[in-house]
C-alpha cells in the first residue's frame, strides 16, 4: 500500500466477531428505586474523608510507627522511581543545551547531571550508528549487552521482607528540591540495599571472558582506615543466596560485593550522610591513555547498567569517587575528570573516609578485567561498531568543547550529514610520537625489551617525508586537479600550531583551496588539553602501535581514520582496531620494521587524503 492509500472503514458485515465472553450469561437484577447516585456518593466520600483524617491522624501521633515509614516508602517509591524511558524524556533538551564553549581551555566548566548526559550521547550515537548502516554485531557492544546485563540483576544484599528485584533510591534530602534533613535525623537510616548485574548469565553475554557485575547500592557504611579502600559496611541487610552464588562466580575478580563487611547494629549509626550519588570508579591506569580510555568507556558500561536499576539517579547530581591510590601526582588525566559531577573527584588516598560516615546512593563501578576493547580478545580481529564506546567518545570530547556535528553544524551544511555526505573539510594529518618517550625511558633506567622492539630508528626521516610530500602535493595540486578547481594549500601546523582548527567547514568556501595540514605531537610533553585538541580535530592519526593511540578515543565518531604501524612483535594484537571499529573510524594497519619504509607509510597517508578529499 502506498503512502496515499487508505484501508477502507469497516462495515457492519465486515466487523470480527469474538466468542462469548466465559461464564454464565448476564441477566439484569430487578431493584426498587430506593438506591440512587446521589446517596451512593454520598456515602463514598464520607468514607474517604474518614481514611484521609485517620491516616494524617496515624502519622502525627505515631512518626516512627512501621506504618509511618511503609506509607513514606510508598510514596517515595511511586515518586522517586520513575521509569527509565520517562527519566530519559529529555535527553534532546540536554543536546540542545550544550554550549559549545563550556569545555574550551580556560573555561571552567563542570558537568553536574553526567549520567543524563552520557544517556543523551548514547541515544545520538544510536541514532548516527543506525543511520550509517553500520554492523553492530548483533548488538553485542551495545545496548542489547546493557539489556542482557540487566537481564540478570539480583539483590545481593537485601534488608529482611524487601524486594529482591525492585530497587528503589533513598531520597536525597538536602536536594535544593527536597527539605533538608535536620541533624539530629541524620542517624535515622535504614538499612543497606546492594542490587548487582551479572555479564556472565544472561545467554546473550555469555561470551564475556569474565564475569563482571556493576553495583548500585544505599545506605553503604564506610570503613575508614581499612587496608583496602573498596571495603564497605552493610548494616540491616542479608546476603541472598543468589548473592552469595555470584560471590562464588566472580572469583578473583574485584567488585564491591567480595569486600562487604556486616555491621554490627552497635555501630550502625551514621554520623554523616553523603547526600548525593557517588560513582565509585576502580582505577588500571593513571598515565597509559590506552588503559585510561578502558577505563572512560568501563565507567558508561557502569552507569547505564546502573540506570536501568534506578532510573530515578538519571536526573541526580553526581560526584566521583577514586579509590586505589589514585591520587593528584604522576595523573595525566586528572584534568578529565575533574570535569565530570557537581563535586572534585574524592581520592580515598588523600581524603579517606571518617567514622560514620553513609553513602546515600552509590554506584559502583567493575573491577580490572575485560573492557569493550578487550572483551572478545585481543588477538581476534573484528570490526563491530558500539554504540556505547561511541558515546563514550562524544561524551568525554563535549567535556573539552567539541561537539558532534548534528550539534555545532549551522543547518545547511547539517543537511549533507543527513543525506550521508561530508561537507567539504580541512584535512589534518597528525603523527603520534614515541621520541621523547623512549629517549626518557633510556635515560632514566626505564628502557624494556618491550619499548626497545617499538623503537622506530628513523623517525626524523618519516617526519621530513610526511612535510615534504605534503607541501608538493599541494603545490601540484591546480595542475593536478586531485583537489578540484582550486587544489589544497599546505599548512605545517608544527611550526603554526594555533592554525590547527583557524578554517572550519562553516567558515571554507568553495572558492578555497582545500587546507591540508600537518602536525607531529608528542604526547609526553603536552599537557591533556592540548592532547585532546589537537587529536580532537584530527582527520587522520597516524602513529606506531602504542598506549599513545589510546587517544584516538577523541577523534570525531564516524569521521577519522587510523593508521596503525606495527612491528613484527606486535603483530596479532587488535586493540587499537577495535578502538577504531567501534568509533566507526577508517583504518589500517602497516606492517613495519623498526627502520620504517617511510614511502610505505606516506603512499598509506596520501592515499586516505585522496579518498577523504573525494568523500567530504
Amino acid at each position: 500500500m502506498t503512502s496515499g492509500d487508505y484501508e477502507p472503514l469497516p462495515t457492519s458485515s465486515t466487523l470480527p466477531t469474538y466468542p462469548p465472553l466465559p461464564g454464565p450469561p448476564f441477566r439484569p437484577r430487578l431493584h426498587k428505586k430506593q438506591i440512587t447516585l446521589i446517596l451512593i456518593l454520598k456515602y463514598v466520600l464520607g468514607g474517604c474523608a474518614s481514611l484521609v483524617i485517620c491516616h494524617f491522624v496515624l502519622i502525627g501521633a505515631f512518626p516512627n510507627s512501621s506504618y509511618t515509614k511503609y506509607t513514606t516508602n510508598f510514596r517515595n517509591s511511586h515518586v522517586e522511581q520513575s521509569s527509565y524511558a520517562s527519566a530519559a524524556a529529555s535527553v534532546q533538551g540536554v543536546l540542545d543545551s550544550i554550549d559549545s564553549s563550556a569545555g574550551q581551555p580556560g573555561t571552567f566548566f563542570r558537568d553536574s547531571f553526567p549520567l543524563k548526559t552520557m544517556i543523551a550521547f548514547w541515544e545520538l550515537a544510536e541514532k548516527e550508528v543506525k543511520a550509517r548502516s553500520l554492523d553492530t554485531c548483533n548488538g553485542q557492544l551495545g545496548r542489547e549487552l546493557i539489556d542482557a546485563y540487566h537481564s540478570s540483576q539480583l539483590g545481593y544484599c537485601v534488608p529482611p521482607g524487601d524486594s529482591l528485584t525492585d530497587f528503589i533510591i533513598d531520597p536525597i534530602r538536602n536536594d535544593s528540591r527536597a527539605p533538608h534533613l535536620n541533624t539530629e535525623d541524620v542517624n535515622l537510616v535504614e538499612g543497606t540495599s546492594i542490587f548487582c548485574s551479572t555479564v556472565h548469565r544472561a545467554e546473550f553475554s555469555r561470551w564475556w571472558p569474565y564475569p563482571a557485575a556493576p553495583c548500585v547500592s544505599k545506605n553503604l557504611r564506610t570503613i575508614p582506615n581499612s587496608q583496602s579502600e573498596r571495603k564497605f559496611g552493610a548494616a540491616g541487610c542479608e546476603i541472598t543466596e543468589e548473592g552469595i552464588k555470584l560471590n562464588n562466580e566472580m572469583g578473583g575478580e574485584r567488585f564491591l560485593g567480595t569486600d562487604t563487611e556486616g555491621v554490627a547494629p552497635e555501630n550502625d549509626q551514621c554520623k554523616e550522610r553523603i547526600e548525593r550519588t557517588l560513582l565509585v570508579i576502580g582505577r588500571q591506569d593513571q598515565w597509559n591513555p590506552f588503559h585510561v580510555a578502558e577505563d572512560l568507556i568501563t565507567t558508561l558500561v557502569s552507569v547505564f547498567v546502573a540506570v536501568q536499576t534506578a532510573p530515578a539517579l538519571i536526573t541526580s547530581r553526581v560526584q566521583l569517587v577514586f579509590v586505589e591510590g589514585f591520587g593528584m601526582d604522576q595523573n595525566h588525566f586528572t584534568p578529565l575528570w575533574d570535569r565530570i559531577g557537581a563535586w572534585a573527584p574524592r581520592r580515598l588516598s588523600l581524603d579517606p573516609w571518617i567514622e560514620g560516615t553513609c553513602l546515600t546512593n552509590a554506584i559502583h563501578s567493575v573491577g580490572a578485567g575485560a573492557s569493550l576493547l578487550s572483551a572478545m580478545g585481543v588477538g581476534t580481529s573484528y570490526s563491530c561498531a558500539s554504540t556505547i564506546t561511541w558515546a563514550a567518545s562524544h561524551y568525554y570530547r563535549h567535556l573539552f568543547g567539541l561537539l558532534p556535528p548534528s550539534l555545532s553544524l549551522p543547518a545547511n551544511l547539517l543537511e549533507s550529514y543527513h543525506d550521508n555526505e561530508r561537507p567539504r573539510r580541512p584535512i589534518n594529518v597528525l603523527w603520534l610520537s614515541r621520541a621523547k618517550l623512549d629517549d626518557y625511558a633510556q635515560k632514566h633506567n626505564d628502557w624494556s625489551n618491550w619499548r626497545d622492539v617499538r623503537h622506530i630508528t628513523n623517525e626524523p626521516e618519516l617526519i621530513q617525508k610526511f612535510k615534504t610530500e605534503l607541501e608538493a602535493m599541494c603545490q601540484e595540486s591546480l595542475k593536478s586537479r586531485e583537489f578540484g578547481q582550486t587544489g589544497c594549500v599546505y599548512e605545517d601546523a608544527t611550526e603554526i600550531p594555533e592554525g590547527w582548527t583557524l578554517t572550519s567547514p562553516e567558515t571554507l568556501k568553495d572558492t578555497d583551496p582545500l587546507p591540508i595540514r600537518f602536525m607531529s605531537l608528542d604526547p609526553t610533553v603536552h599537557a591533556l588539553e592540548n592532547q585532546i585538541h589537537y587529536v580532537g580535530h584530527s582527520t587522520i592519526l597516524v602513529s606506531s602501535h602504542g598506549g599513545a593511540l589510546g587517544l584516538s578515543l577523541f577523534l570525531p565518531p564516524g569521521d577519522g581514520t587510523v593508521i596503525e604501524l606495527q612491528v613484527q612483535n606486535v603483530v596479532g594484537n587488535y586493540h587499537f582496531q577495535h578502538m577504531a571499529k567501534e568509533c566507526g573510524h577508517n583504518y589500517e594497519l602497516l606492517h613495519i620494521n623498526r627502520q620504517v619504509d617511510v614511502n610505505q607509510v606516506w603512499d598509506s597517508v596520501k592515499r586516505w587524503i585522496g579518498k577523504i578529499a573525494i568523500s567530504g
